[in-house]
Protein backbone atom coordinates (compact mmCIF):
# COMPACT_ATOMS: atom_id res chain seq x y z
CA UNK A 1 0.00 0.00 0.00
CA UNK A 2 2.47 2.71 -1.09
CA UNK A 3 -0.44 5.16 -1.45
CA UNK A 4 -0.89 5.25 2.35
CA UNK A 5 2.28 7.33 2.69
CA UNK A 6 1.07 9.95 0.18
CA UNK A 7 -1.29 12.95 0.13
CA UNK A 8 -3.65 13.36 -2.84
CA UNK A 9 -5.84 15.70 -4.84
CA UNK A 10 -8.20 13.31 -6.68
CA UNK A 11 -9.84 14.43 -9.95
CA UNK A 12 -12.74 12.90 -11.91
CA UNK A 13 -15.01 14.24 -14.67
CA UNK A 14 -15.77 13.73 -18.35
CA UNK A 15 -13.85 16.76 -19.61
CA UNK A 16 -11.30 19.09 -18.03
CA UNK A 17 -9.54 16.51 -15.81
CA UNK A 18 -6.20 16.77 -17.57
CA UNK A 19 -6.21 20.57 -17.70
CA UNK A 20 -7.14 20.87 -14.01
CA UNK A 21 -4.55 18.25 -13.03
CA UNK A 22 -1.87 20.29 -14.79
CA UNK A 23 -3.05 23.50 -13.07
CA UNK A 24 -2.90 21.88 -9.62
CA UNK A 25 0.53 20.42 -10.37
CA UNK A 26 1.96 23.78 -11.46
CA UNK A 27 0.55 25.54 -8.36
CA UNK A 28 2.14 22.98 -6.01
CA UNK A 29 5.45 23.15 -7.90
CA UNK A 30 5.41 26.96 -7.72
CA UNK A 31 4.83 26.69 -3.95
CA UNK A 32 8.02 24.60 -3.68
CA UNK A 33 6.50 21.14 -3.15
CA UNK A 34 7.71 17.89 -4.69
CA UNK A 35 4.64 17.12 -6.79
CA UNK A 36 3.63 13.81 -8.36
CA UNK A 37 1.22 13.82 -11.31
CA UNK A 38 -0.64 10.77 -12.61
CA UNK A 39 -2.66 11.23 -15.82
CA UNK A 40 -4.12 9.12 -18.60
CA UNK A 41 -3.93 8.35 -21.41
CA UNK A 42 -0.42 9.38 -22.39
CA UNK A 43 -0.12 12.11 -25.03
CA UNK A 44 3.45 11.97 -26.34
CA UNK A 45 4.97 8.86 -24.72
CA UNK A 46 3.99 6.32 -22.07
CA UNK A 47 6.26 7.98 -19.47
CA UNK A 48 4.29 11.24 -19.49
CA UNK A 49 1.54 9.58 -17.43
CA UNK A 50 3.85 9.59 -14.39
CA UNK A 51 5.64 12.86 -13.58
CA UNK A 52 7.37 14.54 -10.66
CA UNK A 53 7.72 18.33 -10.86
CA UNK A 54 6.89 18.24 -14.57
CA UNK A 55 9.57 15.62 -15.40
CA UNK A 56 8.51 12.26 -16.84
CA UNK A 57 9.54 9.10 -15.05
CA UNK A 58 12.68 7.67 -16.76
CA UNK A 59 12.74 4.40 -18.71
CA UNK A 60 15.23 3.08 -16.14
CA UNK A 61 12.90 3.85 -13.23
CA UNK A 62 9.97 2.17 -15.04
CA UNK A 63 12.13 -0.90 -15.59
CA UNK A 64 13.28 -1.10 -11.95
CA UNK A 65 9.73 -0.76 -10.57
CA UNK A 66 8.20 -3.05 -13.24
CA UNK A 67 10.66 -5.75 -12.21
CA UNK A 68 9.47 -5.37 -8.60
CA UNK A 69 5.82 -5.70 -9.64
CA UNK A 70 6.14 -8.43 -12.28
CA UNK A 71 6.55 -11.46 -9.95
CA UNK A 72 3.55 -10.32 -7.85
CA UNK A 73 1.34 -9.87 -10.92
CA UNK A 74 2.45 -13.24 -12.31
CA UNK A 75 1.87 -15.03 -8.98
CA UNK A 76 -1.74 -13.80 -8.97
CA UNK A 77 -2.53 -14.57 -12.62
CA UNK A 78 -5.52 -16.82 -12.93
CA UNK A 79 -7.14 -15.37 -9.79
CA UNK A 80 -6.96 -11.80 -11.06
CA UNK A 81 -6.31 -10.23 -14.44
CA UNK A 82 -4.72 -6.83 -13.94
CA UNK A 83 -5.23 -4.18 -16.59
CA UNK A 84 -2.38 -2.17 -18.06
CA UNK A 85 -3.94 0.86 -16.29
CA UNK A 86 -3.79 -0.82 -12.86
CA UNK A 87 -0.18 -1.87 -13.36
CA UNK A 88 0.76 1.65 -14.51
CA UNK A 89 -0.95 3.11 -11.47
CA UNK A 90 0.97 0.76 -9.17
CA UNK A 91 4.24 1.83 -10.80
CA UNK A 92 3.22 5.45 -10.18
CA UNK A 93 2.34 4.94 -6.50
CA UNK A 94 5.58 3.07 -5.83
CA UNK A 95 7.58 5.77 -7.64
CA UNK A 96 5.87 8.67 -5.82
CA UNK A 97 6.37 6.95 -2.45
CA UNK A 98 10.01 6.09 -3.22
CA UNK A 99 10.72 9.70 -4.25
CA UNK A 100 8.85 10.98 -1.16
CA UNK A 101 6.46 13.30 -2.97
CA UNK A 102 4.82 15.95 -0.78
CA UNK A 103 1.59 15.82 -2.79
CA UNK A 104 0.20 13.76 -5.70
CA UNK A 105 -2.33 15.03 -8.25
CA UNK A 106 -4.26 11.90 -9.23
CA UNK A 107 -6.50 11.77 -12.29
CA UNK A 108 -9.04 8.95 -12.59
CA UNK A 109 -8.97 6.71 -15.65
CA UNK A 110 -12.69 6.03 -16.30
CA UNK A 111 -15.54 7.04 -13.99
CA UNK A 112 -14.53 7.11 -10.34
CA UNK A 113 -16.41 4.67 -8.13
CA UNK A 114 -14.88 1.53 -9.68
CA UNK A 115 -11.74 3.21 -11.03
CA UNK A 116 -8.58 1.72 -9.56
CA UNK A 117 -7.34 5.17 -8.46
CA UNK A 118 -10.23 5.07 -5.97
CA UNK A 119 -8.16 2.77 -3.75
CA UNK A 120 -6.91 5.95 -2.01
CA UNK A 121 -8.60 6.64 1.32
CA UNK A 122 -8.73 10.34 2.23
CA UNK A 123 -7.74 12.91 -0.40
CA UNK A 124 -7.19 16.51 0.71
CA UNK A 125 -9.95 17.35 -1.78
CA UNK A 126 -11.95 15.48 -4.43
CA UNK A 127 -12.57 17.45 -7.63
CA UNK A 128 -15.24 16.65 -10.22
CA UNK A 129 -15.13 18.55 -13.50
CA UNK A 130 -17.66 18.78 -16.30
CA UNK A 131 -19.84 15.64 -16.43
CA UNK A 132 -21.34 14.62 -19.78
CA UNK A 133 -21.74 11.62 -22.07
CA UNK A 134 -18.64 9.49 -22.69
CA UNK A 135 -17.71 5.84 -22.01
CA UNK A 136 -21.48 5.18 -21.84
CA UNK A 137 -20.97 1.42 -22.38
CA UNK A 138 -19.15 1.32 -19.02
CA UNK A 139 -20.61 4.23 -17.03
CA UNK A 140 -24.28 4.26 -18.06
CA UNK A 141 -26.58 5.95 -20.56
CA UNK A 142 -28.01 8.76 -18.41
CA UNK A 143 -26.31 11.75 -16.80
CA UNK A 144 -27.46 10.49 -13.39
CA UNK A 145 -25.76 7.12 -13.92
CA UNK A 146 -22.54 8.74 -15.16
CA UNK A 147 -22.55 11.30 -12.31
CA UNK A 148 -23.10 8.49 -9.77
CA UNK A 149 -19.87 6.86 -10.99
CA UNK A 150 -17.92 10.15 -10.85
CA UNK A 151 -19.30 10.86 -7.35
CA UNK A 152 -17.70 7.60 -6.22
CA UNK A 153 -14.47 9.50 -5.49
CA UNK A 154 -16.16 11.49 -2.69
CA UNK A 155 -14.80 10.14 0.60
CA UNK A 156 -16.24 10.44 4.15
CA UNK A 157 -15.76 13.97 5.54
CA UNK A 158 -13.36 14.91 2.69
CA UNK A 159 -14.37 18.11 0.85
CA UNK A 160 -15.47 17.99 -2.80
CA UNK A 161 -15.50 20.72 -5.46
CA UNK A 162 -17.77 20.33 -8.51
CA UNK A 163 -17.22 22.49 -11.60
CA UNK A 164 -19.83 25.15 -12.34
CA UNK A 165 -22.19 24.76 -15.29
CA UNK A 166 -23.09 21.09 -14.83
CA UNK A 167 -26.60 19.83 -15.61
CA UNK A 168 -29.04 19.89 -12.66
CA UNK A 169 -29.27 16.07 -12.79
CA UNK A 170 -25.50 15.91 -12.23
CA UNK A 171 -25.58 18.45 -9.38
CA UNK A 172 -28.43 16.59 -7.64
CA UNK A 173 -26.67 13.20 -7.89
CA UNK A 174 -23.35 14.54 -6.60
CA UNK A 175 -24.99 16.60 -3.84
CA UNK A 176 -26.81 13.48 -2.56
CA UNK A 177 -23.55 11.52 -2.45
CA UNK A 178 -21.73 14.39 -0.69
CA UNK A 179 -24.48 14.59 1.96
CA UNK A 180 -24.35 10.82 2.50
CA UNK A 181 -20.56 11.08 2.97
CA UNK A 182 -20.80 14.19 5.20
CA UNK A 183 -18.57 15.85 2.63
CA UNK A 184 -18.62 19.62 2.19
CA UNK A 185 -19.61 20.29 -1.45
CA UNK A 186 -18.52 23.53 -3.15
CA UNK A 187 -19.67 24.69 -6.60
CA UNK A 188 -17.96 27.86 -7.86
CA UNK A 189 -20.25 30.83 -8.44
CA UNK A 190 -20.10 31.90 -12.09
CA UNK A 191 -21.75 35.23 -11.19
CA UNK A 192 -18.54 36.13 -9.37
CA UNK A 193 -16.49 35.45 -12.51
CA UNK A 194 -15.98 37.94 -15.32
CA UNK A 195 -14.20 36.81 -18.49
CA UNK A 196 -12.11 39.67 -19.89
CA UNK A 197 -10.37 37.92 -22.79
CA UNK A 198 -10.42 34.42 -24.17
CA UNK A 199 -9.13 33.06 -27.44
CA UNK A 200 -6.89 30.29 -28.75
CA UNK A 201 -3.86 31.82 -27.03
CA UNK A 202 -5.25 31.94 -23.47
CA UNK A 203 -7.71 33.62 -21.12
CA UNK A 204 -7.86 36.53 -18.71
CA UNK A 205 -10.61 36.74 -16.12
CA UNK A 206 -11.62 38.17 -12.76
CA UNK A 207 -12.88 35.94 -9.95
CA UNK A 208 -13.90 37.21 -6.53
CA UNK A 209 -12.06 40.48 -7.12
CA UNK A 210 -8.74 38.94 -8.27
CA UNK A 211 -7.41 38.83 -11.83
CA UNK A 212 -6.08 35.54 -13.23
CA UNK A 213 -4.78 34.33 -16.60
CA UNK A 214 -4.35 30.98 -18.30
CA UNK A 215 -2.08 30.04 -21.19
CA UNK A 216 -4.51 27.33 -22.29
CA UNK A 217 -7.09 28.68 -24.72
CA UNK A 218 -10.87 28.49 -24.75
CA UNK A 219 -13.66 29.72 -22.51
CA UNK A 220 -13.88 26.29 -20.84
CA UNK A 221 -10.43 26.84 -19.30
CA UNK A 222 -11.88 29.67 -17.18
CA UNK A 223 -14.36 27.19 -15.71
CA UNK A 224 -11.53 24.71 -15.07
CA UNK A 225 -9.42 27.45 -13.46
CA UNK A 226 -12.11 28.65 -11.02
CA UNK A 227 -12.72 25.03 -9.99
CA UNK A 228 -9.00 24.76 -9.17
CA UNK A 229 -9.06 28.14 -7.35
CA UNK A 230 -11.90 26.89 -5.10
CA UNK A 231 -10.34 23.45 -4.57
CA UNK A 232 -6.79 24.59 -3.76
CA UNK A 233 -8.09 26.18 -0.53
CA UNK A 234 -8.27 22.74 1.08
CA UNK A 235 -4.64 21.65 0.52
CA UNK A 236 -3.71 25.25 1.48
CA UNK A 237 -5.07 24.56 4.98
CA UNK A 238 -2.14 22.14 5.46
CA UNK A 239 0.43 23.50 3.00
CA UNK A 240 1.86 26.96 2.38
CA UNK A 241 0.26 28.14 -0.86
CA UNK A 242 0.02 31.85 -1.71
CA UNK A 243 -2.19 33.76 -4.14
CA UNK A 244 0.91 34.31 -6.30
CA UNK A 245 1.52 30.53 -6.40
CA UNK A 246 -2.05 30.06 -7.65
CA UNK A 247 -1.77 32.79 -10.30
CA UNK A 248 1.64 31.55 -11.49
CA UNK A 249 0.47 27.92 -11.64
CA UNK A 250 -2.66 28.70 -13.66
CA UNK A 251 -0.62 30.77 -16.12
CA UNK A 252 2.12 28.15 -16.48
CA UNK A 253 -0.15 25.12 -17.04
CA UNK A 254 -0.19 23.79 -20.59
CA UNK A 255 -0.91 20.41 -22.16
CA UNK A 256 -0.33 19.23 -25.73
CA UNK A 257 -3.49 18.70 -27.83
CA UNK A 258 -5.74 20.99 -25.76
CA UNK A 259 -6.55 23.73 -28.33
CA UNK A 260 -2.82 23.62 -29.11
CA UNK A 261 -1.63 26.14 -31.71
CA UNK A 262 1.01 24.18 -33.64
CA UNK A 263 1.43 26.84 -36.35
CA UNK A 264 0.35 30.48 -36.58
CA UNK A 265 0.77 30.76 -40.36
CA UNK A 266 -1.13 28.92 -41.64
CA UNK A 267 -3.12 28.79 -38.39
CA UNK A 268 -3.16 25.13 -37.34
CA UNK A 269 -4.80 23.89 -34.13
CA UNK A 270 -4.50 20.42 -32.63
CA UNK A 271 -7.25 19.28 -30.26
CA UNK A 272 -8.06 15.96 -28.64
CA UNK A 273 -11.82 16.52 -28.20
CA UNK A 274 -13.66 13.23 -28.73
CA UNK A 275 -17.10 13.60 -27.14
CA UNK A 276 -19.97 16.10 -27.62
CA UNK A 277 -18.91 18.35 -24.72
CA UNK A 278 -15.29 18.40 -25.89
CA UNK A 279 -16.48 19.35 -29.38
CA UNK A 280 -18.71 22.10 -27.91
CA UNK A 281 -15.64 23.61 -26.24
CA UNK A 282 -13.71 23.40 -29.53
CA UNK A 283 -16.65 24.96 -31.42
CA UNK A 284 -16.70 27.96 -29.04
CA UNK A 285 -13.02 28.53 -29.83
CA UNK A 286 -13.52 28.17 -33.61
CA UNK A 287 -16.26 30.83 -33.42
CA UNK A 288 -13.62 33.36 -32.35
CA UNK A 289 -11.43 32.72 -35.43
CA UNK A 290 -12.48 34.76 -38.50
CA UNK A 291 -10.25 33.02 -41.07
CA UNK A 292 -11.99 30.93 -43.75
CA UNK A 293 -11.97 28.36 -45.10
CA UNK A 294 -11.68 26.17 -42.03
CA UNK A 295 -10.57 22.64 -42.80
CA UNK A 296 -10.89 19.88 -40.19
CA UNK A 297 -8.80 16.72 -40.37
CA UNK A 298 -10.68 14.38 -38.05
CA UNK A 299 -10.37 10.81 -36.82
CA UNK A 300 -12.52 9.18 -34.13
CA UNK A 301 -12.93 5.68 -32.74
CA UNK A 302 -16.14 3.99 -33.83
CA UNK A 303 -17.28 3.60 -30.21
CA UNK A 304 -17.57 7.38 -29.85
CA UNK A 305 -20.75 9.35 -30.51
CA UNK A 306 -19.48 10.65 -33.85
CA UNK A 307 -22.76 12.18 -35.08
CA UNK A 308 -23.31 14.28 -31.94
CA UNK A 309 -19.67 15.38 -31.94
CA UNK A 310 -19.70 16.44 -35.60
CA UNK A 311 -23.00 18.29 -35.15
CA UNK A 312 -21.16 20.80 -32.93
CA UNK A 313 -18.63 21.61 -35.67
CA UNK A 314 -20.65 21.34 -38.86
CA UNK A 315 -21.61 25.04 -39.17
CA UNK A 316 -18.06 26.19 -38.42
CA UNK A 317 -16.05 23.95 -40.73
CA UNK A 318 -15.98 24.27 -44.54
CA UNK A 319 -14.42 20.90 -45.29
CA UNK A 320 -13.88 17.69 -43.31
CA UNK A 321 -11.09 15.26 -44.18
CA UNK A 322 -11.74 11.97 -42.37
CA UNK A 323 -8.82 9.75 -41.40
CA UNK A 324 -8.59 6.41 -39.64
Amino acid sequence: NPEKSLKFVHIAGTNGKGSMAQMFSEIFIDAGYKTGLFTSPYIIEYNDRIQINGQNISDEEIEIISNEIRPIVESLEGDTDFSQFEITQTIAFLYFAKMQCDIVVLETGVGGLLDSTNVIEAPLVSVIGSVSYDHTAVLGNTLEEIAFQKAGIIKPKCPCVLSAGNDMAVIKTIREKAMAMQSQLVIPNLYLCKAEKWDIFGCEFWYKGEKYATSMGGLHQISNAITVIEAIKYPAEKMKITLDNIKNGLKRATIPARIEVVSKNPLTILDGGHNPDGMKALAKVLETIPQRPKIAIIGMLKGKNVHEAIRELIGLVDKFICVE
